[in-house]
């Protein structure tokens, strides 16, 4: 039954825009509930023949959301001193998560994560609203958060809001995920559409220093038909950690570290 309505959706795709689109799959997900969506998927591979056109309406529907986003953003008159969580916006008009929603998604990260001793935090895919590095930067005492993005735009946009708000510590750069050097970094995020996702956790696990704390955005359920899971083909040397609940937007945090010995044997490889 479900794959019957999830496909019929899916046809009707012309005659709905983007955020039509993604939001129908997403109450379909809901709907059906996380588990049997990662069911129906596992038993239906076919299904992911639509993932080129719904990854590039995902695309679509984030990038309508950041314009209108960030404009207000930008017109929001700041004194004295501010914060990303005071300026975000409060709610959507096309209905998806807002910069306030996203901003406050990541309290399970700071159960799971150890920023104490962290001199270099990056988050890769930071994004126009670069929420993560921003919560990062409230909420901890980290000396250099950076944020990777191969959008010219986002990475401009980025750095204008970072200077908004005074934010001395962040920096976003238009760098590709695949060529950063991460040998200074200690805590790793990155964002669920990166792709190629599992290039990028292989070029993280090259360089990294042993005590590194990856985060993985990861889609679950019927988020997985435009995002990339990194999970199911983690590097070897990489393992799970732990991971947060599923929210309504069918993803999830996964933490990771190095397996015991590996960080070694790869640094003297």
């Amino acid at each position: 039954m479900w794959k019957d309505e999830l496909q019929s959706f899916v046809a009707s795709a012309r005659e709905r825009t983007p955020t039509e689109l993604i939001n129908g799959i997403r109450d379909i997900g809901v709907a059906m509930g996380h588990d049997a969506g990662e069911a129906l998927l596992d038993s239906h591979p076919e299904l992911f023949s639509h993932r080129p056109m719904l990854t590039q309406a995902f695309i679509e529907m984030v990038h309508t959301q950041d314009v209108a986003e960030i404009r207000q953003m930008l017109d929001t008159d700041v004194n004295g001193p501010t914060s990303f969580g005071q300026i975000a916006t409060e709610r959507t008009s096309i209905g998806v998560m807002s910069s306030k929603d996203a901003y406050k998604r990541l309290d399970e990260v700071f159960e799971h994560v150890d920023f104490s001793r962290c001199t270099r935090a990056v988050m890769v895919g930071c994004g126009g609203r670069p929420f993560t590095m921003f919560r990062i930067h409230d909420q901890t005492p980290v000396p250099e958060i950076v944020g990777l993005d191969i959008v010219p735009d986002a990475v401009e946009t980025a750095n204008i809001l970072a200077a908004k708000l005074s934010y001395t510590r962040c920096r976003a750069e238009f760098r590709n995920g695949r060529d950063y050097d991460y040998r200074g970094a200690q805590v790793v995020y990155i964002a669920s559409m990166v792709s190629p996702k599992a290039a990028v956790v292989s070029r993280i696990a090259d360089m990294a220093p042993p005590d590194l704390q990856l985060v993985l955005w990861e889609p679950y359920s019927l988020a997985r038909l435009w995002s990339e899971r990194a999970e199911e083909t983690l590097d070897p040397r990489l393992e799970v950690v732990g991971r947060t609940r599923v929210s309504r937007n069918m993803t999830r945090d996964v933490f990771v570290r190095f397996r015991p010995g590996a960080a070694a044997r790869a640094s003297e490889s």
